[in-house]
């Protein structure tokens, strides 16, 4: 499921509570349970590995120890994630006798006389020796660019000798030396391409084209070969070769949203079913088959969970999870040796590379790719033979700010739009804005200070101040009070990364966890208008639907039946919502007393939407992606839906959440896509 924009778009922004209990993440409750799982500081990290400072910073240069770096150059650590690079290593590590052990006394021998010629002549034949014997230096991975060309170069694909690089930019398929700028065009029609892999063998590359046709082309150009059509969402538009070169790997939908892996001879057409996705969801993508061509690996989409990294004999089987991969998946390859899986995600708040062994019997937390930087998604590797293997990767970086418009009412009541301008702005992502009862302030979501925290601001946007200092999890849907006194918001702070629920006080001071189980994914709080209950969505009865529970904490209370996710309590006795983003737009009203769920709207979305006193306000997101976004209005008393204006088509639905109106109905304040950019990166001696 989404809860910050859909899962599906594979946009890399928040997208849903993650599976109870699969990823074996960290588990805090709260803040004093977030600084207690961290540790902040050489000093801490070796206390807790009962080692010298000067044994963990080797252990970290020399055997990969998880250890994370501030922009400052200060060091943190997971204690989760520190216990598992142990349990994969202590045994190695106990025999280890530590840097700072004193040596053992030596035995006393006769002091015998060496004459300076015999002295001079045993230190040159240790130093002839050892400069003899000494092993070569193994080359150290070194982290370069691979393309700086202006605007967004898509997902890289390395050829198997690591000598070129096939990529999708301004809609066609170009190829590239790696060890020079020598690129020519590989593609040029007027729909566009992307998705391409290379063939194990190096004689073709797969690709898609357009919103369903699936193709190969040699890389030398020349002729295509259609091999399949089939449509998907973005997020499931990856292609797989097999290991012989022989075959091809895709999704494909086989219920209205949900989708299943298919296998596809390229000579003879036969196609086959690999995969069928068990509970709802958009199902299974991002397929890779492993270099002796015998496992699969791939990702499962549930809807109420984050994606999971599955793996499956190629000869059928019953797939078995690795890890939960974070609020979403940007691909996965295999290492060259088959002992790892790499995959991209944003599972620490920002997308990164990430690796864990492949033959797990049972979940476990991935370690990163220290090698790679931040923003890395799509991995790619060569096929290594006697050299050390090359990895290549998508830098991808997007500035989302706030962008504020004025409504403005004429004479006879209608209302109109003005032009927008550019609102909170910062070079991190500005998300979920929502103003306070009083409008006098507004809240919203900014990793302007390095982390995911709730702000504060006044309403035209001046003196902003951080309100929460979580400093790690990602936090999202900050709502006001009634009263206007606390702030309320989901982090994913549960067992494997599960979204719980705070409240903190807008005065300042620590968050309360108001979540009883770390195991369901709870989200998007909203008070009632008494302040006495709040709404929220959860997981917790085995589909996404909406609860609410006392306002100080408590026992909860199931209110749908049916879905809910995003939810706003009208004065007419009336709850309006919106669903997951799995099952499309609509919104819905239901009496507070409990009653019939009716759909009233068939084009809002969760994130995308308001409640004013006369009301709903709304973006539309069905027209073209290169046009305006109309913003509509839904009048109570008449029931009628008019246009009052339009928003940039910068404002996508698959931008983190972002739609709120103030109290007085004269600004609307959105989260819009200000830049995008993406280059390639490589890793040269990955190791």
């Amino acid at each position: 499921m989404f809860v910050g924009h859909p899962a599906y778009n594979g946009s890399g922004v928040p997208g849903g509570p993650p599976i109870p209990n699969a990823g074996g993440q960290p588990d805090p409750v709260g803040e004093s349970s977030l600084s207690s799982e961290r540790l902040d500081s050489w000093k801490e990290i070796a206390s807790h590995l009962k080692r010298s400072v000067r044994t963990v910073t080797r252990w970290e240069r020399e055997q990969g120890l998880p250890v994370h770096r501030h922009k400052t150059g200060t060091v943190y650590a997971y204690k989760s994630e520190l216990d598992v690079w142990w349990s994969s290593r202590g045994q190695q590590m106990e025999l280890e006798p530590p840097d700072d052990a004193s040596p053992p006394a030596p035995k006393s021998k006769p002091i015998r006389k060496w004459t300076l010629a015999a002295a001079v002549g045993l230190l040159v034949a240790v130093t002839v020796g050892w400069v003899t014997l000494r092993p070569n230096p193994e080359p150290q991975p070194k982290l370069v660019p691979l393309t700086t060309y202006p605007g967004i170069e898509g997902a890289p694909a390395l050829s198997p000798d690591g000598n070129q690089v096939v990529f999708a930019r301004n809609g066609d398929l170009f190829i590239k030396q790696v060890d020079d700028e020598t690129s020519r065009q590989l593609t040029n029609t007027p729909e566009a391409e992307g998705a391409p892999v290379w063939s194990p063998d190096g004689r073709r590359v797969a690709f898609r084209r357009g919103p369903a046709l699936i193709l190969t082309i040699s890389p030398l150009g020349g002729p295509e070969t259609r091999v399949a059509e089939a449509r998907v969402p973005d997020s499931l538009r990856r292609i797989a070769w097999t290991a012989d070169s022989q075959s091809l790997i895709f999704s494909e939908l086989t219920s209205a949203v949900g989708s299943s892996l298919f296998m596809i001879s390229i000579a003879s057409g036969e196609k086959r079913q690999l995969t069928w996705p068990s509970g709802p969801g958009i199902g299974e993508g991002s397929p890779s088959v492993s270099p002796d061509g015998q496992t699969l690996a791939f990702a499962h989409y549930p809807q109420d969970s984050w994606p999971t990294i599955d793996v499956l004999p190629m000869s059928g089987g019953v797939p078995r999870v690795l890890t939960t991969a974070g609020n979403f998946l940007a691909g996965l390859t295999w290492s060259p040796d088959g002992k790892e899986i790499v995959f991209s995600s944003d599972r620490t708040g920002v997308p990164r590379l990430w690796r864990i062994p492949a033959n797990l019997l049972s979940p476990s937390s991935p370690l990163p790719v220290e090698a790679a930087g931040e923003n890395a998604r799509f991995p790619s590797f060569s096929q290594a033979g006697n050299q050390r293997p090359r990895l290549a990767y998508q830098k991808f970086e997007q500035d989302f700010d706030l962008r504020r418009a004025e409504l403005e009412r004429s004479g006879a009541g209608r209302q109109s739009l003005k032009p927008s301008s550019r609102f909170l702005v910062s070079t991190k992502l500005e998300s979920h804005p929502r103003f306070s009862p009083d409008g006098k302030r507004i809240a919203f979501m900014s990793q302007r200070s390095g982390t995911h925290e709730v702000w504060l601001a006044d309403s035209d946007g001046s003196n902003p101040v951080r309100l929460t200092s979580m400093r790690g999890p990602v936090l999202n849907g900050p709502r006001w009070s009634s009263d206007g006194r606390q702030i309320g918001f989901h982090a994913t702070t549960g067992r494997g990364g599960n979204y719980q629920i705070y409240v903190v006080n807008v005065a300042g001071g620590r968050p309360v966890l108001l979540s009883r189980d770390e195991y369901q994914p709870d989200f998007l709080p909203t008070w009632t208008r008494d302040g006495r209950w709040i709404y929220f969505g959860s997981g917790r009865s085995g589909t996404v639907q909406l609860w609410k529970m006392p306002a100080g904490g408590g026992d909860a209370v199931q209110i749908t039946k049916s879905g809910g996710a995003d939810v706003r309590e009208s004065a007419d006795g009336s709850i309006y919502y919106t669903k997951v983003g799995e099952a499309g737009a609509g919104l819905w009203r239901m009496a507070t007393k409990g009653g019939d769920e009716t759909k009233i709207l068939d084009t809002p979305w969760s994130g995308f939407w308001d409640l004013a006193p006369k009301g709903i306000y709304f973006i539309d997101f069905g027209v073209q992606d290169d046009a305006p976004r109309p913003v509509k209005f839904f009048n109570f008393e008449t029931h009628e839906t008019t246009q009052i204006g339009a928003v940039e088509n910068s404002v996508k639905l698959g931008n983190p959440f972002g739609f709120t109106v103030s109290p007085d109905e004269r600004w609307l304040v959105y989260t819009s896509l200000e830049g995008a950019e993406a280059d390639l990166m490589l890793v040269d001696n990955y190791r």
